[in-house]
């Protein structure tokens, strides 16, 4: 990386870092040689020149020659506090990754055999018994990228079968690995795991796998209908994109929670959320990474945080008391 404004070194630096890059060298450009050039091992440059600063032209023209490519001209960076940085950050990612051709994270999901591992059965609260309701009294939206296959599958397998919510789980992911991704996830959960067929409706109970290569909306009760629309930014599916289209479908009905992950993808779209939306995120100390967690923390609208454990017992807590203000009858006033 050659930058020459310190400020925009260190904004550059920390952003590069928290989305998986890792940075080799980060320079000004009157310090750009032919030998260092030569001697960093690099597999893309980031370069912002600016008109006052001292460049050797055989330097800066052995760099465009070299073999790896170089972003030249992307913006300076916003303070990371302005509304604008997660765009940018976005723009930045979606240009390295057609740059370098970077793919989409695998998604790992652990064998672990299940009778290993610890888990502590989460009881369906007794409001839930003798529901018979199809369409789900939430939608939440899950969001995960690097590490959060794992952390989305614990958490759906000690969710209790009957709960009236459905989510649409968005993970970044190669498109190769998106049908295999329900058997991953959803092999011991009493969840089932789908992915998109248009005009199908997402009824409680239901994990609806949000495409890579499209997006798709919900409409009416609650049907699925399917785009033809590629993904704005550098992941598919979108974070931010997802969380769009169901709060405007959901509204009232609207959460979402959002795993390990890096960069900031989902962050945008939680920012411009009214306060007091249902927003949890995995606790980042337990995260394969943890920039997507900390990045919608940084929000200020983030409400709960816990490890996949303690989220699903929060979800049950959250429906049971949902359910008790919209459905359970309250007993008339009498008079005295």
């Amino acid at each position: 990386m050659i930058n020459s404004d310190l400020l925009q070194q260190r904004i550059l630096a920390e952003s590069l870092e928290r989305l998986g890059f890792e940075v080799v060298l980060n320079v000004p450009a009157a310090r750009m040689t032919l030998a260092l050039i030569r001697e960093t091992q690099a597999d893309a440059w980031l370069v912002t020149v600016r008109d006052d600063d001292e460049v050797c032209g055989e330097s800066f023209d052995s760099l465009l020659d070299g073999e790896a490519p170089v972003l030249v001209g992307m913006d300076d960076a916003p303070d990371n506090n302005c509304t604008s940085f997660l765009r940018w950050e976005k723009k930045l990612l979606t240009k390295l990754r057609d740059l370098t051709d970077t793919p989409a994270p695998a998604a790992e999901v652990s064998q672990v055999p299940w009778a290993q591992k610890q888990h502590r059965e989460i009881l369906l609260p007794a409001v839930f018994a003798d529901d018979t309701r199809k369409l789900p009294l939430h939608i939440f939206v899950l969001g995960a990228s690097l590490g959060g296959p794992e952390a989305v599958k614990e958490f759906l397998d000690v969710l209790p079968e009957g709960l009236p919510v459905a989510f649409v789980y968005a993970q970044h992911i190669d498109q190769r690995f998106e049908q295999a991704l329900c058997q991953a996830v959803g092999r011991h959960s009493a969840y089932q795991l789908k992915n998109v067929e248009n005009a199908a409706v997402l009824a409680a109970g239901e994990v609806l796998i949000a495409p890579v290569s499209t997006t798709f909306d919900l409409v009416g009760l609650d049907r699925i209908s399917v785009g033809t629309s590629p993904w704005d930014g550098p992941y598919g599916p979108s974070i931010d994109g997802v969380i769009d289209v169901v709060f405007n479908h959901a509204r009232q009905r609207f959460g979402c929670i959002l795993f390990s992950g890096m960069g900031s993808d989902g962050a945008e779209s939680i920012s411009a959320l009214p306060e007091g939306t249902d927003i949890w995120v995995q606790a980042p100390e337990g995260c394969g990474n943890a920039s997507m967690p900390e990045s919608a923390i940084h929000t200020g609208k983030v409400t709960f945080v816990g490890d996949s454990y303690q989220l699903a017992l929060k979800l049950v807590e959250h429906l049971k008391e949902k359910w008790t203000e919209n459905y359970e009858r309250k007993p008339d006033h009498q008079c005295g």
